[in-house]
């Protein structure tokens, strides 16, 4: 399928308009083209290709000083969109006659970047946890953000994202900064912070809500700021913390004699089986947390030697219902993946911190599109459309509007057949 871009997606500038965003109509326009390209193109997004897609190319300058100098703040955008979207799950979870539990996904996120990035003001050194171990420490160059998911029923959307930098990088830039426009450094705990407050400035009083993180975040401010709110965490834990001054993994020892309890939680993938587990609790106080909680000890097989650790705020619950709620941590994991390997979001070669955090605001903005494009798929007892469906579907619409385009263009000048084509399709967009 051409990618090649005539006119602006009518479904996608409704969307953008109920955001009621307070942008100049020339903002407006070219939030409108960037966002529709970065869902139509199946390549690279930087600016300059981008600008390619379009029938009539676009200055990659003009859309880059939309980054670089229109005056408008990354909240312009940010603050509208997490208002609708959270309002429509809520109103379409209210639809299905379901119990609404909000469940509010944690997690950060680093995506690599070339050595010659090294003067984007967003890029630095960084720890990559995936691939280090105890005897061995991975660094890499890239960008890290935080992030926060919600999902709401069977409806769930990216809410928010926050570039991350470590504090000696903060230094470092604010060395050529004026005073009044130095950055303030905020750990990964007050990113997360930030987030949760704000969502729960527009969640309706009395939502129960579950917060879920991976080990990294289980720290015991993170679990005190959350039961504080009035709701639930259901976390990771790693294997050195301990539950009644006694560490997790070595309880073990102190269970021997409990049998092991065989729960069955269905598969993340719907294409995968159903999982059988095997799990021990262990109810007391973790360290700095006087609310009591409990520990699940999780192991695929009774003789595993390194299982898995989880914590629950929530002891109504039995160890089956907190895990299925750790579950759905997953759409987490596929907002990373589209947002780095479908939409872009490292592809970036703007340089001040503000214009990348304008970037990631428009890319996160792209996302909710296709998310909000699948909640109005929603049937009854069928799973609605993935974002690869939505995102195709959309360039199908361009598709059909290319081809409108030409019909039209040939009926009026049928002896320019050749010209038409190669106006609309010439062969360097052929041949991509």
């Amino acid at each position: 399928m051409l990618p090649v871009i005539v006119q602006h997606s009518e479904a996608l500038a409704t969307y953008i308009f109920a955001l009621q965003l307070a942008l100049y109509q020339p903002q407006i326009r070219h939030l409108l083209q960037i966002v529709d390209a970065l869902i139509v193109c199946n390549q690279r997004k930087t600016l300059s290709d981008l600008s390619r897609l379009f029938h009539v190319s676009l200055d990659p300058k003009a859309l880059a000083d939309f980054f670089r100098e229109s005056p408008w703040k990354v909240d312009l955008i940010g603050k509208p969109r997490k208002k609708f979207m959270l309002m429509k799950a809520l109103e379409l979870a209210s639809q299905t006659g379901l119990p609404l539990k909000i469940m509010a996904g944690l997690d950060d996120s680093l995506g690599k970047k070339g050595k010659a990035t090294k003067s984007l003001q967003a890029v630095d050194i960084h720890h990559n946890h995936n691939e280090s171990s105890k005897k061995k420490q991975s660094w890499c160059n890239g960008y890290v953000y935080v992030e926060l998911h919600v999902q709401i029923g069977p409806f769930s959307f990216l809410f928010d994202t926050r570039l991350y930098l470590r504090e000696k990088k903060v230094r470092q830039l604010n060395r050529e900064r004026s005073k009044d426009n130095r950055l303030q450094y905020r750990s990964k705990y007050n990113l997360a912070r930030e987030m949760l407050i704000e969502l729960k400035e527009l969640l309706p009083a009395g939502c129960p809500v579950y917060v879920l993180f991976d080990s990294w975040y289980a720290s015991a401010k993170l679990i005190k700021f959350c039961l504080r709110q009035k709701w639930q965490v259901v976390c990771a834990l790693k294997s050195n913390r301990k539950i009644e001054k006694q560490r997790v993994d070595l309880y073990h020892q102190t269970l021997k004699h409990k049998p092991y309890q065989k729960i069955t939680l269905e598969a993340v993938d719907e294409h995968q089986p159903a999982r059988t587990y095997y799990v021990r609790t262990v109810t007391g106080h973790i360290e700095n947390v006087q609310q009591e909680v409990y520990v699940i000890i999780s192991k695929k097989r009774p003789g595993d030697h390194f299982p898995k650790y989880f914590l629950c705020t929530d002891t109504s619950l039995s160890a089956q219902e907190a895990l299925r709620i750790y579950q759905k941590r997953w759409p987490v994991e596929v907002d990373n993946l589209y947002l780095k390997e479908v939409l872009g979001l490292g592809d970036f070669r703007l340089q001040s911190f503000e214009a990348i955090e304008k970037w990631f605001a428009v890319v996160v903005l792209a996302i909710n599109y296709l998310q909000y494009c699948a909640m109005l798929t929603y049937k009854p007892k069928l799973p609605l459309l993935s974002l690869a469906d939505c995102k195709r579907q959309h360039q199908r619409s361009h598709f059909q509007i290319l081809l409108r385009t030409l019909i039209h263009e040939i009926k009026k000048q049928p002896q320019q057949v050749e010209t038409i084509l190669q106006s609309f399709l010439p062969v360097e967009r052929v041949a991509t």
